[in-house]
């Protein structure tokens, strides 16, 4: 029935098939994925575009304050973006082993040991 059915409408046979697809990520990265417990809105957990649009409207951010007033100092903006309010609270994260790290952040902690010393 199945065959029969998309031999006699292919696209429709597509569209569901990326339908499910679009579906199945959303799930993924809502409720699987390794940031799924940091919080911040749902629609950001599944794509970048709402941040972008805010990001092209200059609000980036007055937005991003208002997610660290609503949900605390470590919020997921992003499907693979986490923003920290402070300090503190980001080395708590790449300070820790558990976490694994690409070489961009470890340039990010060379450069923020050398911008540590020339503070005066």
């Amino acid at each position: 029935a199945i065959l029969s059915l998309a031999s006699a409408h292919p696209a429709a046979l597509v569209v569901t098939c990326l339908s499910l697809l679009v579906v199945l990520r959303a799930a993924y990265l809502l409720l699987l994925s390794p940031l799924a417990d940091v919080p911040g809105p749902w629609y950001a957990a599944v794509s970048d575009l709402w941040l972008t649009t805010h990001v092209l409207r200059l609000q980036q951010c007055k937005t991003v304050h208002a997610l660290f007033e609503r949900y605390g100092p470590v919020v997921r903006v992003g499907p693979n973006t986490v923003v920290f309010r402070d300090s503190v609270t980001s080395k708590t994260v790449y300070n820790n082993s558990r976490f694994s790290k690409s070489t961009y952040y470890k340039s990010l902690t060379m450069c923020a040991g050398f911008l540590e010393s020339l503070r005066i």
